[in-house]
């Protein structure tokens, strides 16, 4: 046998594989293989070899092809979608880089080794293919391509194909033994176990013929080819192109992190277009130059080899690809299927919010948000009597900081602030936290003080009685700056009911002693820089809206705002509209107003159950969030999704929402697309974040699918930019920058920081121009909330104990509170490898004293039962929780990605707040109860 026919045995095979591994089966590959001459042919060749495991991998190959039927075609796409495009919960990594380091992530050094053999053999892979070079297809064609060459005369070819091909078996083989483990189709199974005997007749093959019998992997390299040759494979290479592309240099990108809220500034490392590293951006208001560990980890989000890749329909049940163009016609097909007011979009982050909430707002669909999850709560308070939803403290110059329900070092808005924090304490400035847990903050203050969920309010009226009994009191900013003082002091000294909000008072409903809350009040008041503060704490449990006007009453009889040490006004610039001139907007429709509480109208994503099945709600479009783990009772929830008539979800990952909906679309990542976006910490600025690398696989920005959309709904003349980077241009008119200065620096400094803006000002709120999320209708800090006052509900701060029916009992005994994990945020990082290192599950947190009285230890598995459900989970006694309360981190529970890979069983957790009431919330502004939920502990069996 000739070296040139056994090149060109060895391409046809290569080929063959390359074509299996690139894409799912075609019709017309399906139809060859299953045609009669190639069966034949197959089947020949099967009992012509000698090598057994091809003879096995020849016969099993011809076993399930030979079988096939009308639906084996549709079962081999949707065995696709599942292990190759990551529809499944055991889906498979085609790339090498993820198998030379044992971690899934793409892009590592394989894709660049890839790039260097393509540059020296002249190819490069096409830019239509979208899989990165170390893809198996790709490489498979590469040997295709070289074996042709080398069987053309080629010398150099065949050395670099022996060099290529040598040094990739062992992953080759390993993904081979994965694919054909997760496959339950048959078909892949069967491909895996042909290529991994083909993988080691070819390594026999490159030996000197006595040290084999003679001339036998050549043999049956004939026979398999002759077998292949029947099919309609390309003569030319279909995934490489001629040409030699260049590598690109290194490049450092300003830009910002959008792993979290925090939002810091950010400087990207890019290499040949694949982003090596992140770090912070120097003199960034919200980073001041450093990144938390999410945003250190940032590659391992863009390179997650969990990504979506493309479209998905689902199908008799199962998920398949598609084209764009087929999903988006599905999209609009089932969007059309019901009343525009009966389709709900939900919106889990704020990116480029301007162009998909125009579109929806314009049909006139009901919207949610992540605000009613987090903490609506509090924004009746702060929007309403104050401006702002959180008036971040500012530590530089603090003496004495009050923390009501919030773990600062672990969910900080701006890793400048949490420095700052530290550096006051290492100063000597007093932390006090109020928590039931010992979170991070708590650990690191002078003084943690035990309190039971939901009664921070009692607390900080007493300390409020306290002030003003002592006369501590700031007279003057009560005077001029503050409105509804007088009704205040009568509530906190019993004029009202009889009932004096005093530090007695509010131990017997806190567990905080009375001395306790004197003795803070008292140096709260003392101290000359303080300020206080409350979050989601407050806002996760009944009587969110009351407890956080108590805290901020604090301050406001203080009168700390925008002083040294105290909370800071924010004043951030507005952007202009997008649609500059000559270009329309939609006009706005009416969509209805799904839920009402006291102070807030809107869809309320804890009713989603109620919503769906009083008719209210049909179907959805969820972008960028996953209602299963985020919105309540997840039974509920999964079963309020089962009954709509359409959903679809666009997210980067396959979250447990996308697994019930009817299409999905592959976002691109936060990384692959770029916004400008005005922000402030304690400074005022507008941040670019920029498009570091560009859209991996076939997926695209939330921008240009919403273009989409408006084209086939016939709105594409009220989307009229040629590109996003005009509209950009358009948001930044009027302001001091240019989008050229934006992107050179990452950021620009629009107003420096100042104390007492608000007697420059005149008022409270922000002059014309500048922006915050509420508004004082008094321009005074309110005690009184006027808003509260016209919708006829209590406009004072007070305690108001939780509903019976949610309170715990002697059948319940336990609260359960949900918390944040500093390595994760919400949902959205658990497909992240680095962060899931860190922290891979979410034990249950349970009290020394109550793990004894229950007989559970460390490890043991428990089952945490409410009146609504149950969750099993391991137990991790400690001291840091307070005796009678449990709790875990939440955002676990992911049924894809990481946490359902079998191949990773370590990476596993629990959806606490699935157990929650159904159709229940804060009954002011719609706040989840994921902090506040009744258990008991049982254990497992």
């Amino acid at each position: 046998m000739t070296q040139h026919q056994t090149d060109q045995d060895r391409f046809v095979i290569a080929r063959f594989f390359a074509t299996m591994y690139a894409d799912e089966i075609s019709r017309e590959m399906y139809e060859a293989l299953t045609g009669k001459e190639f069966l034949k042919s197959l089947k020949e060749a099967a009992e012509k070899v000698r090598n057994r495991p091809m003879a096995r991998g020849l016969k099993g190959f011809y076993d399930f092809l030979n079988r096939a039927d009308a639906e084996t075609h549709f079962i081999l796409r949707a065995e696709y979608a599942d292990i190759f495009l990551n529809a499944g919960p055991n889906p498979i990594a085609p790339y090498e880089s993820v198998w030379a380091d044992r971690e899934p992530m793409t892009h590592q050094e394989p894709l660049f080794e890839t790039r260097e053999m393509l540059r020296k053999t002249g190819l490069h892979k096409d830019p239509a293919y979208p899989q990165p070079e170390d893809h198996i297809a790709v490489q498979f064609d590469l040997l295709a391509e070289l074996n042709r060459r080398s069987a053309a005369g080629d010398k150099d070819a065949s050395q670099d194909r022996y060099d290529f091909g040598r040094s990739r078996v062992a992953w080759r083989t390993e993904f081979c033994a994965a694919l054909a483990s997760a496959d339950k189709s048959g078909f892949y199974k069967a491909l895996a176990d042909l290529n991994l005997a083909w993988l080691y007749v070819a390594h026999l093959a490159m030996f000197p013929a006595e040290d084999v019998a003679p001339q036998v992997p050549h043999l049956d390299m004939k026979a398999l080819a002759q077998a292949l040759d029947l099919l309609p494979l390309k003569t030319e290479s279909f995934l490489l192109k001629p040409g030699v592309v260049d590598p690109e240099p290194m490049r450092a990108v300003p830009t910002h992190c959008y792993s979290c809220g925090a939002l810091c500034g950010m400087t990207a490392k890019v290499k040949d277009g694949v982003l090596l590293s992140t770090t912070g951006l120097q003199g960034d208001p919200k980073g001041a130059g450093r990144l938390c560990p999410k945003g250190a980890a940032n590659p391992a989000h863009v390179y997650s080899a969990y990504r979506l890749k493309e479209p998905l329909v689902k199908e008799n049940g199962r998920f398949v690809k598609a084209t764009w163009d087929e999903a988006l016609d599905r999209v609009i097909k089932g969007m059309k299927s019901m009343e525009w007011s009966e389709l709900g979009y939900f919106r889990g982050n704020d990116w480029c919010n301007w162009v998909h909430e125009a579109l929806f707002d314009h049909l006139g669909c009901p919207k949610t948000t992540h605000r009613p999850m987090c903490d609506n709560a509090n924004r009746m308070s702060n929007e309403h009597n104050l401006n702002d939803k959180r008036p971040w403290i500012n530590y530089q110059e603090a003496d004495y900081i009050i923390h009501f329900g919030m773990n600062e070092l672990a969910t900080s808005y701006g890793q400048r602030k949490t420095a700052e924090l530290k550096a006051a304490l290492q100063r000597g400035a007093k932390l006090v936290v109020f928590d039931p847990r010992r979170c991070e903050t708590a650990a690191a203050a002078r003084e943690w003080v035990q309190i039971k969920p939901s009664t921070d309010a009692a607390v900080a009226l007493a300390m409020c009685q306290v002030i003003i009994k002592n006369d501590l009191y700031d007279h003057d900013f009560v005077s001029e700056w503050t409105h509804g003082f007088e009704e205040f002091k009568k509530r906190l000294m019993g004029e009202e009911d009889g009932v004096v909000r005093d530090p007695a008072w509010a131990a017997k409903l806190s567990g905080v002693p009375k001395e306790t809350i004197e003795r803070i009040a008292l140096e709260f008041a003392k101290a000359k820089h303080k300020g206080a503060i409350s979050w989601t704490g407050l806002a996760q449990v009944p009587n969110g809206m009351y407890a956080t006007a108590a805290v901020q009453a604090l301050n406001g009889l203080c009168g700390t705002f925008d002083a040294p040490g105290g909370p800071s006004l924010p004043f951030k610039r507005k952007l202009s509209p997008a649609w500059g001139e000559g270009q329309e907007k939609p006009p706005k429709g009416k969509a209805p107003k799904l839920n009402n509480f006291g102070m807030w109208a809107g869809w309320a994503p804890a009713f989603l159950l109620q919503n769906v099945e009083s008719g209210k709600l049909k179907g959805m479009v969820c972008y960028y969030g996953d209602p299963v783990l985020s919105w309540g009772n997840e039974e509920a929830t999964i079963k309020a999704i089962e009954k709509m008539r359409f959903k679809v979800c666009i997210d980067a990952f396959m979250c447990n929402t996308a697994c019930l909906c009817d299409v999905v679309l592959p976002d691109a990542t936060w990384l692959e697309q770029s916004q400008v976006k005005p922000d402030w910490l304690y400074d005022a600025f507008v941040g670019y974040y920029a498009e570091v690398v560009k859209p991996q696989y076939n997926s695209k920005p939330m921008y240009e699918i919403t273009l989409e959309l408006a084209k086939r709904l016939g709105l594409g003349k009220h989307f009229p930019w040629k590109n996003i980077e005009e509209a950009f241009a358009n948001q930044l008119k009027g302001m001091p920058l240019t989008l050229e200065q934006l992107k050179k620096n990452g950021f620009v400094i629009t107003d420096d920081a100042e104390y007492y803006k608000y007697r420059k000002w005149g008022s409270l709120n922000p002059p014309k121009g500048y922006g915050s999320s509420g508004e004082t209708k008094t321009g005074k800090y309110n005690f009184l909330n006027p808003v509260a006052q016209e919708k006829g509900v209590d406009p004072l701060p007070d305690y108001h104990p939780a509903p019976t029916d949610l309170a715990p009992d002697a059948v319940y005994p336990f609260i359960y509170v949900n918390f944040r994990a500093f390595q994760h945020e919400h949902s959205s990082t658990f497909n992240n490898y680095r962060l899931m290192k860190a922290v891979s599950k979410n034990p249950l947190w349970v009290n020394h004293m109550d793990a004894h009285d229950l007989g559970i230890t460390e490890g043991q598995v428990v089952t945490v039962k409410s009146p609504w459900g149950s969750v099993e989970m391991e137990v991790f006694p400690t001291w840091d929780i307070m005796n009678g309360m449990v709790g875990a981190a939440g955002g676990f529970g992911h049924n894809r990605g990481l946490e359902g890979d079998p191949k990773f069983p370590d990476f596993k957790g629990v959806n606490g707040p699935a157990i929650g009431k159904p159709n229940t919330a804060d009954d002011m502004g719609g706040t989840t109860l994921l902090k506040y939920i009744k258990v008991r502990l049982e254990k497992a069996a």
